[in-house]
């Protein structure tokens, strides 16, 4: 089986992760012939990408209402046709644009929902008004055509973008839920019983992400003289504003900015527990990441990953985005260092389930049905 996966870029990020894992562990197999396919060069998993085939093919779609669209898949067209491949596999929105230029029907393509794509929802009378709302509009025609001229089937990483998906595609498209995975030996960690007085947070410094709310967390435990340390791990444009409220409010010994890393596996090996507070999360494979690291979670509502906490059990969710809360739960744990070691635990034999080989033995089965 000859199998072409197509993303953007290889910038930080769980979709480029993911990916990443995937072209791995099917290389490993024999009877499959993987690509990978990016728009541009930048990297920033030099680590894993040295065993992988990957190419980079300058392209773009740049659609306009106003008949002014760009385009440019000419190398893009060429090197699928070469490649001959039996299943591309799409990754990310742009990608879906490019693709829709791309005339290739001896192909079963698969489409990959790692996030509620914005573009396809249905229009509100309340945006009428908006240009942007039209745009979407524009894209999304220009998206289902192309569905139409060829067979097509998306994969969804949760219950949450699995019930999006269904909603807003086409109803000749299939979709199947498929929980996104990770290399759980890369992240494998015997549980400690002593605690590190450490905690991480994984993920873009923006404000999706929230890590406001983490910091305020470390400074309520502060001020309740509960001595811990925040890892913040990644990049992003709220990182001076950030920087400045732990400077302000006297904070700069208990969280630490790491940047981006590219062994994130080192920083969970070290902490007793894993917070994540962002807004919005279609998933979270950093939670599983650090539940095969034997780490409670404690986190907000994303939505996504909802499906990765089972209360009390592996992790805790918390509801409201309150400091207070999250602060009881990460004392909590604090204190009961029997149950820290239990859900620890918990957490990384739940993670088992979210293995890449597993994960692609299952896509692996979906590929070959789609061409029988």
């Amino acid at each position: 089986m000859r199998i072409i996966h197509i993303i953007p870029n290889l910038s930080k990020g769980g979709a480029e992760r993911i990916v990443l894992d995937i072209c791995g562990e099917l290389q490993k197999n024999s009877n499959v012939e993987v690509l990978l396919i990016t728009f541009r060069k930048d990297n920033a998993y030099s680590f894993l990408t040295e065993n992988i085939n990957w190419k980079v093919i300058p392209s773009l779609m740049i659609p306009s209402i106003s008949g002014k669209t760009v385009s440019d898949v000419v190398l893009l067209q060429k090197e699928i046709e070469q490649f001959s491949p039996d299943v591309i596999h799409s990754h990310l929105f742009e990608t879906e644009m490019v693709l829709s230029q791309i005339n290739y029907p001896d192909a079963n393509y698969f489409v990959h929902f790692h996030d509620n794509m914005t573009q396809l929802r249905g229009v509100k009378f309340s945006e009428l008004a908006k240009k942007t709302t039209w745009t979407d509009k524009y894209e999304q025609k220009i998206l289902y055509n192309a569905y139409d001229q060829r067979t097509v089937q998306a994969i969804t990483i949760s219950n949450n973008t699995h019930k999006y998906a269904s909603t807003v595609l086409p109803k000749a498209i299939s979709v199947h839920l498929l929980h996104n995975a990770i290399d759980r030996k890369r992240f494998f960690s015997e549980i400690r019983k002593e605690l590190t007085g450490r905690i991480v947070m994984i993920g873009s410094l923006v404000d999706k992400k929230g890590q406001l709310l983490a910091i305020q967390t470390i400074e309520t435990l502060k001020k309740r003289e509960i001595d811990v340390k925040l890892d913040l791990l990644g990049e992003g444009s709220l990182r001076g504003e950030l920087e400045a409220y732990v400077q302000k409010h006297s904070l700069t010994e208990n969280v630490l900015f790491h940047g981006n890393v590219d062994h994130p596996e080192a920083y969970l090996k070290q902490a007793d527990f894993y917070i994540h507070t962002a807004k919005y999360e279609a998933f979270g494979l950093v939670l599983l990441e650090a539940m095969s690291a034997g780490l409670p979670i404690v986190c907000t509502d994303g939505g996504g990953n909802r499906d990765l906490i089972i209360e009390g059990q592996n992790g805790f969710m918390v509801m409201e985005r309150s400091t207070k809360i999250l602060a009881d739960k990460v004392e909590y744990l604090i204190k009961n260092p029997d149950k820290r070691i239990e859900m620890g635990k918990f957490a990384q034999n739940f993670s088992q389930q979210f293995d890449i080989a597993n994960y692609v033995e299952k896509l692996l089965e979906l590929y070959s049905k789609s061409r029988r």
